[in-house]
């Protein structure tokens, strides 16, 4: 697994505002690659830095004019010459723009009314870097500079196709330098989240973004500069789990790794599979499991057409394209419903066909101790567990998981648990942040010390169901952390995930706006379950469609006559990826339920408040007490507390006034 890097840093602009630090942040990643992580190969781009030798075998200079880069991008990745398990790593210090909708990285003589002259496409520079050959692309951006002159200084917002894109600050704030580190906040708080050793390592992409966005506006508070808040694109969503420092990995990582993988062979993506079990292998050969999976999913890529290469067209003034033609996988077959003990398993997949979640988690209850031989004692012992059948197993988790659209089932319930650290050892802390993340452990404690209330419903929290096999097999606490433990183990035995059906895409939401908002950051944001910065952002591209951002708060006017294009386009988000929990149109339904109309009405303004969670003990909460979380009540978001009048937040009259306009938009 070979690392290579290309790292640029520029101080000196000829016709824009020279840069302190940018150098020094290329020379410390620079560093840091060459002589911490023993990259094989680190070029360097700076105002003072040596030249390298170009693949023709002459000298290039490396100051970072635009001829340089071009010709550099150009003769180095003319050919392949990294592979499959390889990593490259693009970081850029220095100015950078956006321009019709395209992001651009300005080198030293940029101009800023000659863009596409003077300026390198972003799009561009990936496109290049995918030829290397690596499956592993990371870009590092610090070009949002607060001291350009450009009008839109936000760059790292464009999705890069299967490039992992972390930018040091969001589309509508600036990057700071810090003179008294002699460095940008981003660059400096990045080598430090590289460098943590140990339990709370950043080995992973994860990792190192959810650090990232605590420590940046951490700096930045310190040294008394602006907020700055991480911004980061991962294509696709699985490279989250990539590891990008191998020598701090637990083994937690290279399973959530593997599982990945795993998933992709199920959607029949075997390419990238097979791409992500050689990085497992990488880092861990000893395990035979890892040579099984990799070895069944050679096999059935030898038995596949080989796929259409991707037409790249050249780059043509501000961006170049990448075509590629992937054919579809096809739908997932008809769910055989196998057992080895000849359960008719029928009636189970009758009652989840129809939803009737509590009859189904009785009936999976039912159908085990049947498995098991156990009907007459009607619970099954830790020992059952570990000899359950291969077959039933898969049977039973596969009609969970397909009912369910993907929310229930034992290996859904196993990955999260995965996802969590959690392996064959009972680990207290792992046990219970798994028993708060599937609800079936509240305020700290388990629902098995009270009467048994699951809730039967897909808007239950996901790995919720199945339940009572869990809870009512047996009253000894430690036999319930057991048999669930060892159920993982048969799930991973078995590979009942890996023969799991995966649910169709949600369709795709047409990002429409009546004032030119941009809204792919809120649904980034909704994507990732940020829901507290998404609430922020919805807040804030509300203000921006109503013109009302200097003011910082809307009136009722504003919302009578808020577009219903943007309204349409908020809601859609959020109903979509809080899985219809959240959204104005929620918040509206309940409020009509309850007797709402367009007057205000104290009594049934009180009782949404109490339904949604926003008054508690007849007080209205304060914005500090909102649950940012899919556990909140239903409809507790967007809260949104910038609909004011004269300081005061009106909550019963601002939902009268939002529920009367999404009637008028047809919402």
């Amino acid at each position: 697994m070979a690392n290579h890097g290309l790292i640029i840093g520029i101080n000196q602009y000829q016709r824009l505002k020279p840069l302190k630090c940018a150098k020094q942040d290329a020379v410390e990643m620079a560093r840091y690659c060459r002589d911490e992580i023993n990259f094989d190969e680190v070029f360097l781009f700076t105002d003072e830095s040596d030249p390298i030798t170009a693949p023709n075998g002459s000298q290039q200079e490396t100051k970072p004019t635009y001829t340089n880069l071009m010709a550099f991008l150009h003769d180095f990745f003319e050919s392949q010459r990294l592979e499959t398990g390889d990593n490259f790593w693009f970081f850029f210090s220095g100015h950078g723009l956006r321009h019709q909708g395209q992001d651009y990285l300005v080198p030293s003589e940029g101009h800023p009314t000659l863009i596409e002259k003077t300026t390198i496409p972003l799009n561009y520079v990936t496109q290049r870097l995918r030829r290397c050959g690596a499956d592993n692309i990371i870009l590092f951006l610090d070009a949002c500079r607060n001291e350009n002159d450009f009008s839109n200084k936000s760059v790292g917002w464009q999705k890069q196709q299967g490039v992992i894109t972390i930018a040091s600050c969001s589309p509508t704030e600036e990057s700071y330098e810090i003179p008294e580190l002699q460095q940008g906040s981003f660059t400096y708080s990045l080598l430090e989240a590289l460098r943590i050793q140990g339990e709370n390592n950043c080995a992973t992409v994860e990792r190192l973004c959810n650090r990232l966005r605590e420590r940046i506006p951490e700096i930045n508070r310190q040294h008394n500069k602006p907020p700055q808040t991480l911004h980061s694109i991962v294509e696709p969503h699985y490279k989250n789990h990539l590891i990008l420092l191998p020598k701090q990995a637990k083994t937690p990582d290279i399973e959530l790794l593997r599982v990945e993988a795993l998933e992709l062979e199920v959607e029949g993506k075997l390419e990238e599979a097979r791409q992500l079990m050689r990085r497992v292998l990488a880092l861990d050969t000893t395990r035979p499991k890892y040579w099984q999976d990799y070895d069944r999913i050679n096999r059935k890529l030898a038995q596949q057409p080989v796929p259409p290469s991707p037409k790249t067209e050249p780059i043509n003034g501000e961006s170049a394209k990448t075509i590629t033609e992937t054919p579809k996988p096809a739908a997932p077959p008809e769910i055989e419903l196998k057992s080895a003990k000849g359960i008719d398993y029928r009636n189970l997949e009758d009652l989840l066909k129809r939803q009737q979640w509590e009859e189904a988690d009785e009936e999976t209850a039912t159908v085990m101790v049947q498995v098991a031989n156990r009907t007459e004692e009607g619970w099954l012992r830790v020992e059952d567990m570990d000899n359950f059948l291969c077959e039933d197993l898969r049977t039973i988790d596969q009609l969970w998981v397909k009912y369910s659209g993907g929310r229930f089932g034992f290996s859904v319930q196993a990955k999260i648990y995965r996802e969590l650290g959690g392996t064959q050892q009972y680990d207290e802390r792992v046990w219970d942040a798994f028993g708060d993340r599937v609800g079936w452990r509240v305020r700290g404690r388990w629902m098995v010390d009270v009467p048994f209330l699951s809730t039967f419903d897909l808007k239950s929290p996901q790995g919720h169901l199945p339940a009572r096999y869990f809870f009512a097999f047996t009253t000894h606490k430690s036999q319930h952390r057991s048999r669930w433990i060892l159920l993982f183990s048969c799930v991973e035995t078995c590979k009942t995930i890996t023969e799991t059906p995966k649910p169709a895409a949600l369709e795709e939401i047409e990002l429409k706006s009546a004032k030119g908002i941009d809204y792919r950051n809120l649904e980034d944001l909704l994507k990732r379950q940020q829901w507290k910065q998404a609430d922020e952002e919805t807040a804030r591209v509300m203000l921006q469609v109503a013109n009302r951002t200097k003011e910082g708060w809307l009136r009722v006017e504003d919302i009578d006559n808020f577009p219903c294009e943007d309204l349409r386009t908020i809601d859609q988000l959020w109903v979509k990826y809080s899985g219809g929990r959240f959204g104005f149109s929620v918040q509206a339904k309940i409020y009509r339920e309850l007797g709402g109309t367009r007057e205000y009405n104290e009594r049934v303004c009180n009782a949404f408040g109490d339904r949604v969670g926003w008054l508690v003990n007849n007080s209205w909460i304060y914005y500090t007490d909102v649950t940012f979380d899919l556990k909140a009540p239903l409809g507790h978001l967007p809260h949104l507390p910038i609909i004011i009048t004269q300081g005061i937040y009106i909550g019963g009259l601002s939902i009268s006034s939002l529920a009367s306009r999404l009637v008028k938009c047809n919402i």
